[in-house]
């Protein structure tokens, strides 16, 4: 008798231990937290999940060259990055890596912040994910398994379509008109117009829109991040190629733009042809085209390993324009039909080629001959990454 009441009691004690590991595994948060196998499942199960490849779109301002920064991943990095945009796509904020064992927490971290900068490298249009969050590991019978913790700026999907739908139709006004243009007639007129319309924020505290696309688009102010990536956004539209390029200028974090047109790459720094601040009718093209050699003269640049090498200057705006002057021979000619070229602007932009310090003061007195407007004394800017000269009428 004693026997049978042990083994019912004992049955009775498993049944009850059984039940509690089912409710346990499946009807509360404790599996998230100790990365139950089963429960990792079935939430993975709950939403969609694509692999990551050139046709991945988040949504409708997705640029066609979204794999560049991707592309020079580890696998294990890939499967971290495909999980985020996964992640982003669904508006999660909280997720585990897919297909992934992590190491320890600070491998781990290490990792997810390589995957974090590439994934925003290729995509300018998530406007919306903060630059904060956060990653750990849990360990399970199959070894460590990483989660990552997103922060959006906007609360729902509905408030980010709304911004998206105004940033779209503000990228079609850019692109507008441009269809029959060539490549290099469409990234000049998008570069030009976007510079007279956007103001450099001066704040000490920026909000996190002047580092995205969103400031830029939606506000016309942005620092150099916020440039980049509006460009890259419209340049897309336009059917034109580019990357963002990370490194510094003046011992600043710095961004800019690499642009491909006809299958070669360009240096492009929307930000500094925007440099002249008092001239808000001037756009500065001395940073427009450049060659790597002729970039790295004002900047570093970040993973240079991956970066596309350029040393072509066909459509380097000074020579495509035909802009240069090369000797003082022809200094009064060439400036007299410089001008001509800048009839319908409020000042000229050339190269003059060798040192500038002595002949400048011919520069201007050819320029008073030329045209009146130089008469009373105007100021000019030079920018020696290119021996570029910028001299506004009076």
């Amino acid at each position: 008798m004693g026997s049978t009441l042990k083994k019912i009691c004992n049955f009775i004690v498993i049944s009850i231990i059984v039940i509690i590991v089912i409710y346990i595994t499946f009807f509360t948060e404790i599996p998230k937290k100790t990365g139950n196998l089963v429960r990792e499942k079935i939430e993975e199960n709950t939403n969609p999940f694509e692999e990551y490849g050139e046709n991945f779109k988040i949504n409708e301002l997705s640029i066609s060259m979204n794999t560049y920064y991707y592309d020079f991943l580890t696998e294990d990095q890939k499967k971290i990055y495909t999980s985020i945009a996964n992640g982003v796509k669904n508006f999660q904020e909280e997720f585990v890596i897919r297909d992934y064992v992590a190491g320890d927490k600070d491998n781990f971290a290490n990792e997810v912040n390589i995957a974090i900068e590439s994934f925003t490298n290729d995509h300018p249009e998530v406007f919306y994910l903060k630059s904060q969050y956060s990653s750990y590991v849990l360990s399970s019978f199959n070894g460590n398994i990483g989660y990552v913790k997103l922060n959006y700026t906007e609360s729902n999907k509905e408030e980010i379509q709304a911004k998206i739908d105004l940033m779209s139709e503000k990228i079609n006004s850019y692109i507008s008109g441009l269809e029959d243009l060539s490549e290099y007639e469409k990234e000049i007129q998008i570069h030009d117009k976007l510079s007279y319309d956007v103001e450099y924020s001066k704040l000490d505290e920026l909000p996190r829109a002047y580092h995205t696309a969103e400031g830029t688009l939606l506000e016309n102010i942005g620092v150099c991040d916020s440039f980049s990536k509006s460009l890259q956004l419209i340049y897309n539209k336009a059917g034109i190629d580019s990357i963002i390029v990370l490194g510094s200028l003046d011992n600043s974090a710095h961004a800019w733009n690499l642009v491909k047109i006809e299958d070669e790459w360009y240096h492009v720094d929307l930000t500094s042809s925007h440099s002249i601040y008092d001239e808000t009718e001037i756009v500065n093209h001395a940073y427009f085209n450049l060659t790597t050699d002729e970039i790295k003269k004002i900047a570093s640049l970040d993973n240079e390993e991956i970066i596309p090498t350029t040393n072509t200057d066909k459509y380097n705006y000074y020579n495509y324009n035909n802009l240069k002057i090369n000797s003082d021979d022809v200094l009064y000619e060439r400036l007299k039909e410089i001008c001509d070229k800048f009839s319908d602007k409020r000042y000229i932009e050339f190269y003059l080629e060798g040192n500038i310090g002595d002949r400048i003061s011919q520069v201007l007195t050819s320029l008073k001959k030329i045209d009146e407007s130089f008469l009373n004394g105007s100021k000019m800017y030079y920018y020696n990454i290119q021996n570029d000269i910028i001299i506004p009428k009076n």
